[in-house]
């Protein structure tokens, strides 16, 4: 996908990746533009996690390039990087016994010099986000004493208080509730629509990513399965293709699964 007089913030081009022998990636091309909700789905082992980190800049690739603002994302400095991009990952067991407020506190830390103090505004919008995200009310108590999915909602909302241009999430709703993770969906959803935020996430919920994506990109055995608008691309034959499912489509609805092939 290209959009005529809008640069992507996120591209990967023909990126291909190995862990010494083993082909991980093959030849994956992709760009996240502002505005724009894009889902990363596929099979357990197909290449998600590995392209999630290329994206971020943990791992380089062996050929091609990731580029984040048109620089090479390994070059930035962690400081610039951590300015225009935030990561939130399925699960991170907390190192220090923070309260949720303080945590989420420390996503400013980019946006400020080492001894400057949190201006008004800026604790005056953590508020705003916090409240949007319903961890206001587990403001004092410790990131250790709370649930797995207010772990999540906590570290999407530090993640917010980055104020990135590009954010990344691992399936970083895993352990929320069905009724968090559609309210959660929903506020990206927004923000993307109100802000210019460019989200690009790895779902294993395929409703989710139905419902919520703008686009779809799927990888399969480490190549691109298809890409694309949700209507367009998940259909009958790409479930039994991808995932070995057999799926019932109810156009501009979502689709129900049967069962495996």
């Amino acid at each position: 996908m290209s959009v005529v007089g809008i640069e992507p913030r996120l591209c990967a081009h023909d990126v291909n990746f190995s862990y010494g022998s083993r082909r991980v990636l093959t030849e994956i091309s992709l760009d996240v533009y502002p505005g724009e909700y894009l889902s990363l789905i596929g099979p357990n082992g197909s290449g998600k996690t590995t392209l999630f980190k290329l994206l971020c800049g943990f791992e380089k690739p062996m050929g091609g390039d990731v580029r984040l603002y048109g620089e090479a994302v390994r070059g930035l400095d962690v400081r610039y990087r951590a300015q225009h991009m935030a990561a939130v990952y399925q699960s991170a067991e907390p190192a220090m016994p923070f309260t949720c407020l303080e945590s989420i506190l420390l996503g400013l830390h980019p946006h400020r010099g080492r001894f400057q103090r949190i201006s008004r505004a800026q604790y005056d919008r953590v508020r705003e986000l916090m409240e949007m995200t319903d961890t206001w009310r587990l403001s004092g108590q410790p990131v250790t004493q709370i649930s797995g999915g207010e772990r999540q909602r906590v570290a999407l909302c530090r993640a917010l208080a980055q104020e990135p241009g590009v954010l990344l999430l691992d399936e970083a709703m895993s352990e929320m509730d069905v009724a968090a993770r559609m309210r959660m969906s929903g506020l990206l959803k927004r923000l993307c629509a109100d802000t210019g935020l460019a989200v690009l996430a790895i779902h294993h919920d395929l409703g989710l990513a139905y419902r919520f994506s703008d686009r779809i990109y799927a990888l399969k055995e480490g190549r691109c399965a298809g890409a694309g608008e949700p209507g367009a691309v998940m259909t009958e034959e790409f479930f039994g293709r991808v995932f070995e499912v057999k799926a019932e489509i109810f156009p501009n609805k979502g689709f129900f699964i049967q069962n495996p092939l």
